[in-house]
């Protein structure tokens, strides 16, 4: 959290507690000299019961829109904390295992059925796993494509970015497992959603 938003914050908090505060005195002296007006003195039977039950009766109705606006404000604090977090444990997880990562969406990274289909008739590389080559639309190749559970594209070995659109892979072909590259995890390109 940056400084000038941590003092916002507690700006807000100190806002928030001198508007409980005053609603309160509002109550307080908006009842005293109506009840004294209409009703008479403190010493007057059932009139200490009434001051009481009056002014916290709208103190309460007053601190219903003050605590709504301060769930939401603490909602949104815990979700940007929690969002912050995330991204955090997202970004020392790529510093420690080495791994590029490319954002994109869930639904994206899934092969249309047809292609879905053709893999379950390949030999998996690792368990729930297929590495292919995806030939693209205008007809170039993209080799070491890493498939899991047939379905969906999760990494692709030897790009440093995601260079092409994955609507675009318009076939597979099976690597020749018996040729393959000595993986190394920094020349993963792992697909994620997670920014």
């Amino acid at each position: 959290m940056t400084a000038k938003k941590s003092d916002s914050t507690v700006l807000w908090w100190i806002g928030w507690i001198m508007l409980t505060i005053l609603s309160f005195f509002v109550s307080c002296y908006f009842w005293t000299g109506f009840i004294a007006e209409r009703v008479g003195p403190m010493s007057k039977s059932g009139v200490p019961f009434l001051w009481v039950s009056a002014v916290f009766g709208t103190w309460m109705v007053l601190l219903v829109p003050l605590i709504v606006l301060m769930y939401t404000k603490v909602d949104k604090a815990y979700e940007d904390a929690r969002l912050t977090k995330e991204a955090a444990e997202f970004h020392k997880t790529k510093d420690d295992f080495g791994v590029k990562f490319a954002s994109v969406n869930g639904s994206d990274r899934f092969l249309p059925k047809n292609l879905s289909d053709k893999l379950k008739k390949v030999p998996a590389a690792i368990p729930k796993g297929h590495l292919v080559t995806a030939i693209l639309k205008n007809g170039s190749r993209v080799e070491n494509v890493f498939i899991l559970n047939k379905k969906e594209v999760r990494g692709i070995y030897g790009l440093d970015r995601l260079n092409f659109d994955l609507k675009d892979i318009s076939d597979l072909e099976p690597a020749n497992l018996d040729r393959l590259p000595d993986f190394r995890t920094e020349h993963w390109l792992l697909l994620d959603g997670a920014e």
